[in-house]
């Protein structure tokens, strides 16, 4: 108990360093001592059908969010982008996924800000083999899966139909019912968009009916679009062979547009919330890349904000300057009378002697620590470069909390940053 309020004390302190003149701090400092909670940050963001590839997106964004930065994102299930972007609108949601193409005109009126991208979506019009379509243009008068009335299928299925003036018979239907009704010819063709990379409910229709076949766009209607709706798609490529090996699927490769998936939120929503789940993001980008295949290689910063014309401040903040929580420690670095107020009031307290003697103890048992959890990360080095430098990551996040709720002292975060420098100048030859 007492090592929990400790803890609490400062992490009050910090926030009241932050946010008081130093001439305020001296009647304020100890307030956050009578307090031994800590409330952890909850968000909500609307995805998409449960077990869907939005969904999933989600589920990635909430695991990093709980880990980087204790963060709670709770996932609202929905049919898809346009139901995403209207609870966005209606204040319904923090953080919502949508494609980019659903949003963009939204993002212009300045009614919604970007904070990530996260996947590119490949637009997929799949209809049997042995029928009589092997174009666009050859849907007219069919029956046409279009996606369900929410979904961002459904908005870029209109797109495309509108955009070289077809008439189309339009099924509402989603995911699944939409294949069932290709097989058993309810419907002649149906759109999807999604990552190829993350589309295994895709791959797996494909599989069980090898007469399905991927019909390409023209380069009049993938130019048409793209300078209709600039910024919105980009010519893309489905590889021969995505979706299956023997018999390759398709057989060959096909021209078509992509979207991109992006999360956005309102300009109102808590800047704190925002920098927080954007650095949550950017820290574990590479366990974002069964979705977006580039950021297992890729330079995170730049892929995440790819394109972006509207970012949220607080998110262009954390892709120019990093972790958010960084910036106390930046303040608190630079600010040598705001140093030297604190060390003299904790110091001359009562309060302070017990905490100075607790923070030496917690000082010298991380030095230990420190120490023993560098050697294990040497070690399993040479065998695993990858889980070595996460857990580097990861050693270092926890002794830049500890510094910035004042657990421990900027020596002694200096000596254990010391400490892991070789270790990281170790790992990034590898």
């Amino acid at each position: 108990m007492q090592k929990r309020c400790l803890r609490s004390f400062f992490h009050w302190r910090a926030i009241l360093c932050r946010q008081l003149p130093i001439y305020t701090l001296a009647g304020v400092v100890l307030l956050g001592s009578g307090s031994c909670g800590r409330q952890l940050e909850t968000v909500t963001v609307s995805s998409g059908t449960e077990s869907g590839y939005y969904s999933r997106l989600a589920m990635q964004i909430a695991a990093s969010a709980d880990t980087t930065v204790s963060m709670k994102v709770q996932n609202l299930s929905s049919e898809g982008s346009r139901q995403n972007l209207q609870r966005l609108l209606d204040l319904q949601t923090d953080f919502a996924l949508v494609q980019l193409d659903v949003v963009s005109t939204v993002m212009r009126q300045g009614k919604v800000q970007a904070v990530a991208i996260l996947a590119d979506e490949d637009i997929h019009i799949i209809a049997q083999a042995d029928a009589q379509i092997r174009s666009l243009s050859d849907l007219q008068g069919k029956r046409v899966g279009m996606g369900s009335q929410g979904s961002g299928i459904r908005f870029t299925a209109d797109q495309l139909v509108s955009a070289i003036g077809l008439k189309v018979r339009a099924d509402n239907a989603g995911f699944d019912q939409i294949f069932q009704k290709l097989s058993s010819r309810q419907v002649d063709a149906a759109f999807y968009v999604g990552s190829v990379g993350a589309s295994d409910k895709l791959r797996q229709e494909f599989l069980g009916n090898p007469k399905l076949r991927l019909l390409p766009l023209s380069p009049e209607v993938i130019n048409y679009l793209i300078a209709r709706e600039p910024g919105s798609y980009q010519a893309a490529t489905i590889l021969a062979g995505t979706y299956g090996v023997r018999p390759a699927t398709p057989l060959q490769d096909i021209p078509t547009l992509s979207t991109a998936t992006v999360l956005v939120t309102r300009p109102d929503v808590n800047d704190r919330a925002v920098g927080l789940l954007t650095w949550s993001i950017l820290a574990a980008s590479r366990k974002f890349s069964l979705f977006y295949p580039e950021l297992q290689v890729g330079e995170a910063r730049s892929l995440l904000r790819k394109g972006l014309f509207y970012i949220h401040p607080a998110a262009q903040a954390v892709y120019e300057q990093g972790d958010p929580r960084d910036a106390w420690m930046r303040y608190w670095e630079s600010n040598s009378d705001l140093q030297a107020g604190l060390v003299i009031l904790v110091g001359t307290s009562s309060a302070g002697v017990l905490l100075q003697k607790w923070r030496r103890d917690r000082s010298k048992k991380l030095s230990a620590t420190t120490v023993k959890r560098i050697s294990e990360l040497r070690q399993l080095l040479p065998h695993d470069a990858q889980k070595a430098i996460d857990g580097i990551e990861e050693l270092s996040q926890e002794h830049r909390l500890l510094f910035i709720e004042g657990t421990i002292t900027s020596e002694v975060y200096e000596q254990v940053r010391q400490k892991r420098k070789p270790l990281r100048i170790s790992a990034a030859r590898c």
